[in-house]
């Protein structure tokens, strides 16, 4: 394994190279909310994500309007490249420097983290709070400070007004202490269990009309068991190799691991069973245990040091991860361009080719309005363009009956969206009366991300 301070060269460059390109990719949907929802601030979306919304609609008047990708990205590539750093400064009371190093260099060279500190959502500003009340936390609990324990633990939570995920990662850190036992190294300070009982009680009750808010709204909208899915898209954005020396410090830990390597590996566990419960009713992907990356990153690193675990061992995992890094980095940074839909290459394309009466119908219709109308504001209901979506019939009735140019923008994989039905009228009436002018493909993705643009004959 590379010398300390190739680890930490290695994690701040790369941290620092967050902020390089980020203008180079389209906008995806749930970007172009943000940015709606920065400027409306309904009482609905404030409640849920208060920190994220308040910091881009500040960003934004301080910067000035209208914000290209660069400015909408930024706050949140900031705050991914602040992340790595504190990962190492989280984890080294518990894991010692060279450990806490190792795992904030994993997590650099992360595409799933350059993806979230790339986009314009509030996931790393949740990260960076995650961080710095676990760091405070795990030194309480490293040097029998418990109050310092219980600040930390209430810092970490604030992570859930970026994010309601972030809660996660309180959960796991109040929670893992009471489980991690060993006699090899134990912490100096253990939660007594009724404590941590008791105020994850108040906790849950205290949150419960806003947690259920949020549970029937989404459940409304993405219903249906997605275990298969969660699975999947996590163990893409993890990785074959990141995933291999998890498990084998997993092993170690439960073998022989101190109480410190131990609450790792549960921290991790006690986080993943919400998501995966929730998981086999609503629709879970990988973003919403994106909290516990770091987590990930530092299980990670317990197998990676060759001066602690079997060096044949992590020397091979350490080529390994490096190796595949080198090729997941590097296919986000061009084949896949992003992980993103080219949605604003499909829209400039319609731009160009479409007449002065034509009218285009688009998924992602708030990102058409972002690119097809420059500086406007309410991009939930933009007036640049008509929303493509199940619901679409009788405007497309309508004005395919008046003879008018259109256009359709679109993704296959959100049509599985929609009810069969509907699904099957509309690729006839692609078929038998549209032409397909472009294909915007992106190669190598877990998801089909090419976007594909129609004209009606």
């Amino acid at each position: 394994m590379l010398p300390t301070r190739w680890v930490v060269a290695l994690a701040l460059v790369f941290a620092a190279a967050r902020l390089i390109g980020l203008s180079r990719w389209s906008l995806w949907i749930d970007e172009a909310f943000t940015l709606h929802d920065a400027f409306e601030l309904s009482f609905e979306r404030l409640t849920r994500f208060p920190l994220g919304l308040a910091l881009m609609r500040g960003w934004a008047e301080l910067v000035g309007e209208p914000l290209d990708e660069f400015w909408l990205r930024l706050p949140a590539a900031a705050f991914g490249a602040l992340s790595v750093p504190l990962t190492a400064w989280a984890f080294t009371p518990l894991l010692g420097a060279r450990r806490a190093w190792i795992a904030a260099a994993v997590l650099s060279l992360s595409s799933w983290h350059w993806f979230w500190s790339q986009s314009a959502r509030a996931y790393t500003l949740m990260l960076v709070l995650s961080l710095l009340g676990a760091g405070v936390s795990l030194r309480g609990l490293v040097a029998a400070r418990p109050a310092r324990y219980w600040l930390g633990l209430a810092l970490a939570s604030t992570a859930a007004l970026a994010h309601p995920t972030g809660a996660l990662a309180a959960f796991a850190l109040l929670v893992a202490p009471v489980l991690a036992r060993s006699p090899r190294e134990p912490l100096a300070y253990r939660p007594r269990a009724w404590i941590g009982a008791g105020l994850l009680l108040v906790a849950a009750l205290g949150a419960s009309p806003w947690l259920l808010a949020i549970w029937r709204d989404y459940s409304w909208r993405k219903s249906g068991s997605s275990l298969t899915h969660f699975a999947l898209t996590t163990g893409f954005y993890v990785g074959v190799p990141l995933a291999l020396a998890g498990l084998c410090a997993a092993w170690d830990a439960l073998r022989r691991g101190s109480a410190r390597t131990r609450l790792v590996l549960i921290a991790l566990a006690a986080a993943v069973s919400a998501p995966l419960a929730a998981s086999l009713f609503v629709r879970v992907s990988a973003q919403y245990v994106f909290v516990l990356a770091p987590w990930i990153a530092a299980l990670a690193a317990l197998a990676l040091d060759d001066q602690e675990a079997p060096r044949w061992r992590a020397r091979a995992l350490g080529v390994l991860l490096l190796s595949w890094s080198a090729f997941d980095l590097g296919a986000y940074l061009t084949v896949r361009r992003g992980d993103r839909p080219r949605w604003r290459d499909a829209y400039a394309y319609v731009a160009r080719a479409r007449g002065a009466e034509d009218l285009v119908f688009g998924m992602a219709a708030p990102v058409g309005g972002y690119y097809l109308a420059p500086g406007e504001r309410v991009l939930r209901n933009s007036p640049a363009l008509l929303p493509l979506t199940h619901f679409s019939w009788d405007d497309l009735r309508y004005w395919s009956a008046a003879e008018r140019g259109l256009w359709f923008v679109l993704n296959r994989e959100d049509l599985r969206d929609w009810p069969a039905e509907e699904r099957a009228r509309f690729e006839r009436y692609l078929r038998e009366q549209c032409e397909l002018r472009r294909t915007f493909s992106v190669q190598l993705t877990p998801r089909r991300l090419d976007v594909e643009v129609h004209r009606r004959l």
